[in-house]
């Protein structure tokens, strides 16, 4: 494949790539020229092909070859943007290893260099003030940012300094962005930073699942946009088992039992597997019942309420195959490196189709291995639905993306945040506006609307006092701020609502999480109670933290978070509601359970899955050319299953 090189990479970089990845994959050979020609690039790829390294290849190797020439400058060329935190931690490191792969390959060839070498910075909730200065004063080649970040650099003089310079940005995981308000608020982001650098830059966009294409090309720029989705035949596996045995028991939490004895069966030899879950509580419920099984520490959790060094301390022992099970909520499913991971287990339903192929793909994650999942339902009906994802995976089908509009929330915030940098005109929102595809139908009449709402109009009418957010010349059409508005903008801007979640800190000082506002509610001091797979009783609990100190399981109950439950999308009920007629029609002809095997369920959870669904059936009375009315009325039901 040393032919495919030249042209596009210098013969290091291309040296390098050889003899540490081997051939390139479909999907990079496909991507690169696009990227190097410096058009606006859709990456669509399944999990494991190599588009994050893909993305950053071209970048990297031009600015190596400026550091040979010495002509590298100390500023911003490259904005990777990650939608976790964590991501992009672990981003930073994997590009140590081309980085430092190719500086080794070009002391071997005894090239010298001009210049100390490519910085990588990062920037995100979690960075210090002292690095925050630090990055002022030397920006970064590489930035490595989040949504939220990126709007706070925008909203001050010193972000902007550094932002400026920029070439190039890089989004990944584009399908956890697109459907969500907080997407919208990173293609305005965007726009305005075209807008800063004088010029659009360059947008590079990654996704492993993510329909239809067109549109979300047409979300990542508003410019022609070169779509790489190239056919790639990846070998998955999905089985749906039932845990639960038919002997009676007098345990406590027998299903949850019973599923622990399952996975933790499944768990055989040396390798790390994970399992997901549909809520932090039963997370930390899988690994408590699994740690009395395989010994403290055979199980750890991964989720949102976790703190980040907890979190940080869990990656890092599953990535050296430390650990041998993590149970985890969606916060693994993104492009977190997890290292070698043998399967994965779900437990119960999945929330989606995508969230399952992303899950899958945590498994055997390189092209040439084979993805195995494992899905435990905890009841009849569970089994039934857990058969119709999987069957709708194994097909390719995934929900199609469906962008929000108008979002004039997020627009408010932005005009705030805008008003702070010496000021704007309506007309230049409208231009900003155009380059947003979630903000393409806003009018002009309601940008003044809005202005009009942020200077205080509507208190005003209502003789409310209040503080204008903005300075609004009505006359001239000029917006401008203050320090108000500028306090605004940093303090309520970003996307990330204050859900009153109460922080668990031990008595040190150090963080361990956080916890639901209702569940402390019920909680009294001594009161003991499981959080990252370890126990801990209660010592204070003030207005919005709970101070803890590690003890023994021992009476230690699980805590609860209240989230928020998505329903079905339209296509996949249309998928189920197919399958559901398949199913209704080889009842008829006496092969409904072969037609469940059929779908990946074993033989006990296909016995409890066609009985339930038999019992539906004659329940209503119905003649079987009208059974279709109720297969109707089951997949139009989108409630989650709990």
């Amino acid at each position: 494949m040393a032919e495919k090189f030249p042209d596009l990479f210098d013969k290091l970089t291309e040296k390098w790539f050889i003899n540490t990845l081997g051939s390139p994959t479909a999907v990079q050979q496909q991507a690169w020229p696009a990227i190097a020609s410096g058009r606006h690039t859709l990456v669509s790829a399944p999990t494991g092909t190599g588009k994050t390294l893909t993305a950053f290849l071209v970048f990297i190797d031009r600015l190596l070859e400026q550091a040979r020439s010495g002509n590298l400058k100390q500023e911003l060329q490259l904005i990777y943007i990650s939608p976790l935190k964590s991501l992009a931690g672990d981003i930073r490191e994997n590009l140590k290893r081309p980085l430092d792969g190719i500086l080794e390959e070009q002391l071997k060839a005894g090239i010298p260099s001009k210049s100390t070498g490519i910085s990588v910075g990062i920037r995100t909730g979690d960075t210090s003030q002292k690095e925050r200065s630090r990055m002022s004063k030397t920006p970064p080649h590489i930035l490595i940012t989040t949504p939220e970040s990126l709007y706070l650099m925008l909203t001050s003089k010193s972000g902007q300094k550094i932002l400026e310079t920029a070439k190039a940005i890089i989004i990944d995981e584009l399908h956890a962005l697109i459907d969500s308000k907080r997407g919208a608020h990173l293609m305005l982001s965007a726009a305005r930073l075209d807008r800063l650098c004088r010029r659009p830059l360059q947008r590079i966009g990654l996704s492993a699942t993510i329909e239809p294409l067109d549109i979300a090309a047409r979300y990542l720029s508003p410019d022609p946009v070169a779509v790489i989705a190239p056919k790639m035949q990846k070998e998955i596996r999905i089985a749906v088992t039932s845990p639960l045995s038919d002997k009676r028991t007098v345990m406590k939490d027998p299903v949850w039992q019973e599923l622990a004895k399952t996975v933790y069966s499944y768990c055989g030899g040396t390798g790390s597997a994970i399992a997901f879950v549909e809520g932090r509580a039963y997370a930390e419920k899988l690994a408590y019942f699994i740690n009395q099984l395989g010994g403290e520490g055979f199980a750890r959790t991964h989720h949102g309420s976790l703190s980040k060094e907890q979190r940080f301390e869990v990656e890092n022992s599953l990535r050296s195959g430390a650990l041998r099970l993590l149970c985890a909520t969606s916060s693994m499913e993104l492009g977190i490196d997890v290292g070698d991971i043998d399967q994965v287990f779900q437990i119960g339903c999945p929330r989606s189709i995508s969230s399952t192929m992303q899950r899958l793909g945590r498994a055997g994650h390189n092209p040439n291995r084979i993805s195995i999942m494992h899905m435990f339902p905890r009841e009849a009906v569970e089994g039934l639905y857990c058969g119709l994802t999987a069957e709708v995976a194994r097909n390719g089908g995934i929900e199609y993306s469906k962008p929000p509009r108008l979002c004039f929330d997020i627009l408010a915030q932005h005009l705030v945040s805008m008003a702070c940098g010496g000021g704007y005109e309506v007309e230049e929102v409208m231009e900003l506006l155009s380059r947003a595809f979630p903000f393409r139908d806003v009018k002009v009449e309601d940008v003044r609307e809005i202005l009009c709402m942020l200077a205080g109009d509507y208190e005003h009418e209502r003789d409310i006092p209040v503080r204008p957010r903005i300075i609004y010349d009505r006359l001239h059409n000029h917006v401008t701020g203050d320090a108000y508005s500028r306090m605004l903008a940093v303090s309520a801007g970003g996307t990330i609502p204050d859900k009153g979640l109460y922080t668990c800190r031990t008595e040190s000082g150090v963080k361990l999480g956080e916890l639901d506002e209702e569940f402390v509610f019920e909680t009294r001091i001594g009161d003991r109670f499981l959080l990252g797979t370890f126990a801990w009783r209660i010592v204070n609990i003030s207005k919005d933290s709970v101070i803890v100190t590690q003890t023994n399981t021992a009476g230690a109950r699980l805590p609860f978070w209240h989230g928020e439950i998505k329903g079905r999308r339209l296509r996949t009920g249309i998928a189920f509601g197919e399958l559901f007629r398949r199913l209704a029609r080889a009842d008829e002809a006496g092969s409904m359970l072969k037609e469940l095997e059929k779908m990946g369920l074993d033989e006990p959870a296909a016995k409890s899955a066609a009985d339930f669904l038999k019992r539906q059936l004659q329940s209503t009375g119905l003649l079987p050319d009208d059974r279709t009315i109720l297969i109707d009325i089951l997949w139009m039901k989108t409630a989650t299953i709990r």
